[in-house]
C-alpha cells in the first residue's frame, strides 16, 4: 500500500512541483525571442508569445529564415524544461501502473477494476508521447515534436475518458472526482480543436499575433488544467490510503 501511495500521491507532487519551479526558472533565463512574421521581438520570455517547447529550444529564434536576427544558446533553459517534462512522462507512465494495481490492492468493484486494466496501457502512452516532447526538441526535428506534442494531449483525451469511467464506478472515490476529471476533458476537447483545426504555428507558416496568442495561452491553460486535475485525483487516492490505514 505504501508503494502505491508514492506513485499515486508522493511522486505526481514532487514532479508537479519540479516542473513548475523548472518552467519558472527556465522562463526567467530564457534570453528573448524575435517572431519577423508579426513583428514582436522581446528580451525576455513572453507567456502570450512565446509556446512552452521554446523553454526546451536548443537556440532561440531557430525558426526565423532572416540570417540577421541572431540566435541565442538556450541550453540552460532547454535542459531544466525539458528535464522536468520527461519527468513529468516517467511520473504519468508510474502512476498509471499503480492505478490499475491500487483497485486491486483495496478490492474495489469489478467494473473499476475492469476500466482501470484498460486505463493503464492508455496512461502509459501519453506519459511516453509527453517524455517525447521532452527528448525531442523543436528545432531538432519540428514535426516530430510536433508529432508528441498533438498526440499527447490526444492519447491523454482517452485517457481522461477512461480515467473518470474507472472513478465512476468505484466504491471508494466520490463522483465529485469523476465531475473534476469531466471538466478537464471538455477543455481538452476544445484545446483539441484549437491544435488541430485552428491556426497552424511553425516555420513557413503564416499567422497573425492574434493566431498565436490564441494558441500559446491555449496551451499554457490546459497544462495548468491538466496539473490541478491530476492533483484533485491525487488528494483523493490520499484520502483513500489514510482510511485504509484505519
Amino acid at each position: 500500500m505504501e508503494n502505491a501511495r508514492f506513485y499515486l500521491v508522493r511522486l505526481p507532487k514532487i514532479s508537479i512541483t519540479i516542473f513548475f519551479l523548472c518552467c519558472i526558472l527556465a522562463a526567467i533565463i530564457y534570453p528573448g525571442s524575435q517572431k519577423e512574421i508579426i513583428g514582436y521581438k522581446s528580451n525576455i520570455y513572453s507567456f502570450t508569445h512565446n509556446f512552452l517547447s521554446e523553454l526546451g529550444s536548443l537556440r532561440t529564434n531557430t525558426d526565423e529564415k532572416n540570417p540577421l536576427i541572431i540566435q541565442k544558446d538556450n541550453t540552460p533553459s532547454m535542459i531544466l524544461f525539458n528535464g522536468s517534462l520527461i519527468l513529468i512522462g516517467i511520473t504519468l507512465m508510474l502512476y498509471y501502473i499503480h492505478f490499475k494495481k491500487v483497485f486491486t490492492i483495496i478490492e474495489d468493484s469489478d467494473k473499476t477494476k475492469f476500466f482501470a486494466n484498460i486505463t493503464m496501457p492508455v496512461g502509459l502512452l501519453a506519459g511516453f508521447f509527453f517524455a517525447g516532447v521532452g527528448f525531442v526538441p523543436h528545432d531538432l526535428h519540428f514535426p516530430t515534436h510536433v508529432f508528441f506534442a498533438n498526440y499527447a494531449f490526444l492519447t491523454l483525451f482517452f485517457l481522461c475518458i477512461l480515467h473518470s469511467i474507472t472513478i465512476y464506478y468505484s466504491n471508494f472515490l466520490g463522483n465529485n472526482y469523476v465531475i473534476g476529471y469531466i471538466t478537464f476533458c471538455i477543455l481538452l476537447f476544445i484545446y483539441l480543436r484549437i491544435i488541430f483545426f485552428g491556426p497552424q504555428i511553425g516555420p513557413d507558416r503564416i499567422y497573425s499575433e492574434k493566431d498565436l496568442m490564441l494558441q500559446v495561452i491555449s496551451q499554457k491553460s490546459i497544462v495548468l488544467t491538466f496539473m490541478g486535475a491530476i492533483l484533485h485525483q491525487v488528494y483523493g487516492f490520499n484520502k483513500i490510503f489514510k482510511k485504509q490505514r484505519t
